[in-house]
Order: structure tokens, then C-alpha cells, then sequence
């Protein structure tokens, strides 16, 4: 819907009026929401933006840009009108592309979810949008994520990790001694992320997304790499070499986590791609195998869903002697 004036033209970031007397004598405000008669904005606030003149335009600036697909009201002379800014034809809606872990079954210490989207998302009120159900009563469970003042969200904006409230998580903490941990083991959950969470631009998605899971017991050993299945490419080929584990890891914490070295200790250029909800991490060498012994070394950082590493536990016992871990495998292409 365009204003109820051709003497206005609306773009993301500038309102211009084309100039007569009255337009140099007054300025127009803008509102948000649509709006049939001035009273109705008479309690709201106007945008807050700058004016600019020339011979022919005055100009509106807002501070943040106007939101496509939304409601805007220009209040001059006495007269109000209503505008939208129209999506692109092109446009497609924000999504969710991949939740990890999407696992139906989930330990009672679970520590967090890491959500990919299709496109960077607005960070500002993130946590209202999101929302953990117990599906025994359908209630809201309180306390149950972190609500971080600045979301962790990656570089690009399209990658979001939501935290299980640690505090709760963790044993000894007040907030698990007054509360309890977040999730009750035999219970079933549903995570939701309302449709009205939005992109950089302001839009919303067009469906809420639903993941449940059922929550078995807490899981307090750390993980090994020495029960992980490598199936080793063939000499003079680029396949890739595929690493197969059981264990629920952490995608996060298998980010730049591994890399592969030969005899030599010269270091393997490639790629990994991990498929942390198959289970899985594909290295997809730049240049061709040769035959030789290759060593796959790995940071003990890497940790399963629980927050427990190869190193230590999340919920670590001080008075236990450290065993160090192993962190490397070796395989050989013939």
C-alpha cells in the first residue's frame, strides 16, 4: 500500500515530499503502525530521524531504516498517511536450516543448541522469540536458556548458539541446588522459535519452527576418540576420508578442532565438514592421497553435549588425578 498522496515517495531509508509554500513552513512526522486519523497518534511517539531541504524535496532520514512489509503513518498538515514499503519479488523468507544437535533423545546435563538460519537475523530481543515446553503440562519451562544481553550469534549473523542455563546445569551452583537442573530425565520437550523472529530487514519468518526430544539420564564420562571409525581413502585419488563416531558431540566445538599431518609432520591442506547430526566428519583433501601414514590430531577442546571434553568433565571432580587424553589417530593409505 503506497501513502494516500502522490506528493510523497517512500524508500528504506528516506521519505521525500515534493515542496510547496506550506511544506517549507511545516515539517511531516512519521509513526509506526497505520494510522486513519491524527487522535489515533496523538499518545505514540514519533520516529526519531533528520530533516533535509532543497528547492523541490523535503526529506525525512530516520535513524534506523523502515522495515519492509511493515505499517508506517506521515502525519502532515493535518492529514495522515498510511504506507508500507513492499518486499522485493525476490525476497524469500528467513528459515531455519539446521538445528545441532536435532537428536529425539537428549541427557539431562544438555548443554546447548547451535541454530543455523538461511539468512543473519536481527539479534535485539532474540530470547522472546524463543521458548522451551515441558509436553507433560505444556508449560513454559522458566529459566530454562541463557538469556545473554548480546546473543552469540557468528560473524555472519546466521549461526546462533542458545545455551541451556549453565547454572543450572552444573552441579553445586545455586541456581541447580535452588532449582534444579532444566530438564527431567523421562520428560518430553519441545523447543520453539516463534515466526515472529525476524532478519536484518526486519521481516519475520512465515512458520514457527518445533523441535521435541525425550530427555534420558545425565551423561557425566568424557568423550574418546579411540572408539571413532576412520574409513581411509585410496592412494592417487582426492575421496575424501570419513571419520565415524557414536557419541553425541558438541558442532561447535568441533570447529577447527582437527587436522591431519603425514610421517614428515607436514600438515594436510583440506577441508572438513562436519556432520555432527549424522555423526560424522568428512576431510576433503586439496590435493591427491599418497601412500603413506597420516596422523589425525585433535584439540581437547572437543566436547560431547554435555560440556565434557576430552580432557576433563563439565562437572569436574578436583580431587581426581587428570589422565591425559589421547589426541591423535593414525591411519595409513596403501
Amino acid at each position: 500500500m503506497n501513502a494516500q498522496s502522490p506528493r510523497f515517495s517512500f524508500t528504506s531509508d528516506t521519505i521525500a515530499l515534493k515542496n510547496d509554500n506550506d511544506s517549507k513552513k511545516s515539517l511531516f512526522k512519521v509513526y509506526k503502525g497505520s494510522y486513519t486519523s491524527i487522535d489515533q497518534t496523538v499518545s505514540k511517539k514519533a520516529i526519531l530521524g533528520r530533516y533535509s531541504q532543497n528547492d523541490t524535496e523535503t526529506y525525512f532520514i530516520p535513524i534506523l531504516p523502515f522495515q519492509k512489509n511493515s505499517h508506517y503513518t506521515v502525519v502532515y498538515n493535518n492529514e495522515v498517511f498510511p504506507f508500507t514499503l513492499a518486499l522485493e519479488s525476490s525476497y524469500t523468507h528467513l528459515q531455519i536450516q539446521a538445528l545441532y544437535p536435532n537428536s529425539d533423545t537428549l541427557p539431562a546435563n544438555f548443554l546447548k543448541w547451535y541454530v543455523q538460519f538461511s539468512k543473519p537475523i536481527n539479534p535485539s530481543k532474540v530470547y522472546d522469540h524463543i521458548t522451551l515446553i515441558n509436553n507433560r503440562d505444556m508449560t513454559k519451562v522458566d529459566r530454562a536458556l541463557l538469556p545473554l544481553e548480546t546473543p552469540l550469534l557468528s560473524n555472519d549473523g546466521t549461526l546462533l548458539t542458545l545455551w541451556i542455563e549453565p547454572g543450572r546445569q552444573k552441579r553445586d551452583l545455586g541456581p541447580n541446588k535452588r532449582l534444579g537442573e532444566v530438564l527431567i530425565p523421562n520428560e518430553s520437550y519441545t523447543l520453539i522459535i516463534d515466526k515472529s523472529l525476524k532478519d536484518r530487514q526486519g521481516i519475520p519468518m512465515e512458520t514457527d519452527f518445533k523441535h521435541s526430544f525425550t530427555v534420558i539420564t545425565s551423561d557425566r564420562t568424557k568423550p574418546s576418540i579411540t572408539t571413532w571409525e576412520l574409513q581411509p581413502p585410496l592412494a592417487n585419488t582426492k575421496a575424501p576420508l570419513v571419520i565415524q563416531y557414536e557419541e553425541l558431540l558438541d558442532y561447535g566445538s568441533l570447529q577447527n578442532s582437527l587436522h591431519i599431518v603425514d610421517l614428515s609432520g607436514k600438515k594436510i591442506k583440506g577441508k572438513f565438514t562436519i556432520q555432527s547430526n549424522q555423526n560424522k566428519i568428512i576431510f576433503s583433501p586439496l590435493n591427491n592421497w599418497i601412500k603413506n601414514t597420516y596422523t589425525i590430531k585433535h584439540k581437547p577442546i572437543i566436547e560431547d553435549v554435555s560440556g565434557n571434553n576430552l580432557e576433563r568433565l563439565f562437572d569436574q571432580d578436583i580431587t581426581i588425578t587428570k589422565v591425559p587424553p589421547i589426541l591423535e589417530l593414525s591411519f595409513s593409505i596403501e
